[in-house]
């Protein structure tokens, strides 16, 4: 007869007892989050709070790839091309009529000439843009994802790819609908720094609960060992496709975020160099870490505005340089180099930044238990007849 598994009388009072300091120092980390948006919308100047705004729309981008390839080791090249589906949903959506008539955009159909939002709330008009850009774009994962999710190792990283060539190659040449190269332009200004972090901040929890839920170990024990997942059952299939598929959405949902802060979509903008950044952003973080993925985000969209400054000339003491065109990027790469040479799990791995991380540096007290990461996939292993006493 299996035996069930005892628990220790002071394991579930620790485990309220952490719980209280990890909600403190969430409510502590939102409340200053806010002082500084509050901050920012009232003192910074236009460019200065573009800036702060892109750094919340790249880390969403960031986290849902996180999701896509992080968690399940799924290496996807398509994820742009879900967030121009988004983007050129929400500019089609949020349009002024006299922008989507025939004359512009001949191949768009009577109803969606006509749908009119500017009547709308301008946040409202937003909020639904990024629900049916996130919509479509986890509907076409769904499609896309059934076959390509069944690949592994490069084959799927260049499937994912030929995705994104397919959308790009849309883009451009379905010119009664997206314009082609010109692209859309007229696209009201909707975007604004606390729809930015409010997109961002439900994009972390998100992919935060689906870590921490049981599919969300699935797809960190398919990541881990593909056979072993298999072995004990956990449907690769499927985890794999629920990660591609809320990733596809939450990409999709910041498309539109984005075209409403540039006021234009075109479909350069979205192709192989915003990728790549992508790519970076959750490689120098950490695969794994959604922690990371923001702080990668964050990197990678202030480090090259920071470095601009560098190009015009620098004194370095007794020395002077003139214009050096090109140097921020240059800074940057040897920079990308040196974290891959000495760090190249990234800056947090697959850990997160949070009280847990920080416990671990000081020495295990008696009673507390040990900690438990979804890397080693918890539970999956257990079977209706383990336990039993051999």
């Amino acid at each position: 007869m299996a035996s069930v598994p005892s628990v220790r009388p002071g394991a579930t009072a620790s485990r309220h007892r952490g719980a209280v300091p990890a909600l403190a120092a969430v409510a502590l980390a939102l409340t200053l989050l806010a002082v500084f948006l509050a901050y920012a919308d009232a003192s910074f100047n236009g460019y200065r709070l573009q800036i702060v705004t892109l750094v919340a729309i790249n880390a969403t981008i960031a986290v849902a790839l996180t999701l896509t390839s992080g968690f399940t080791g799924v290496f996807s090249l398509g994820q742009i091309g879900f967030l121009a589906i988004g983007a050129y949903v929400g500019a089609l959506l949020n349009l002024a009529p006299q922008w989507k008539s025939e004359m512009f955009l001949p191949g768009l159909p009577g109803w969606l000439a006509a749908f009119d939002t500017t009547g709308w709330h301008p946040q409202v008009a937003l909020l639904f843009a990024c629900l049916v850009g996130g919509i479509v774009a986890a509907t076409v994962a769904t499609l896309v994802g059934m076959p390509l999710m069944r690949l592994s190792g490069h084959y799927v990283a260049v499937a994912t790819m030929g995705f994104l060539i397919i959308v790009h190659s849309v883009a451009n040449n379905w010119s009664g609908v997206t314009r082609g190269a010109r692209g859309l332009s007229q696209i009201p200004s909707y975007t604004n720094v606390w729809a930015a972090y409010g997109c961002a901040l439900v994009a972390i929890y998100a992919a935060w609960r689906l870590r921490v839920s049981p599919y969300g170990r699935a797809m960190i024990a398919s990541r881990e060992n593909l056979i072993a997942a298999r072995a004990v059952g956990v449907n690769v299939h499927r985890s794999r496709m629920i990660a591609f598929v809320v990733g596809a959405f939450l990409t999709g949902a910041a498309g539109p975020l984005l075209a409403h802060q540039i006021g234009s979509v075109a479909p350069s903008a979205y192709y192989f160099t915003t990728t790549f950044n992508v790519v970076i952003m959750v490689v120098l973080g950490g695969m794994g870490s959604i922690s990371g993925a923001v702080l990668g985000a964050a990197i990678m969209t202030l480090a090259p505005e920071y470095l601009r400054g560098v190009e015009d000339g620098m004194d370095l003491g007794p020395l002077s340089f003139g214009a050096l065109f090109g140097l921020s990027q240059i800074i940057l790469a040897i920079a990308f180099i040196l974290v891959m040479i000495f760090r190249p799990q990234g800056f947090f791995g697959d850990r997160e930044l949070g009280l847990g991380l920080l416990r671990r540096r000081g020495p295990r007290q008696d009673g507390d238990e040990a900690e438990v990461t979804p890397t080693l996939a918890p539970g999956l292993d257990v079977g209706p007849g383990d336990g039993a006493s051999r």
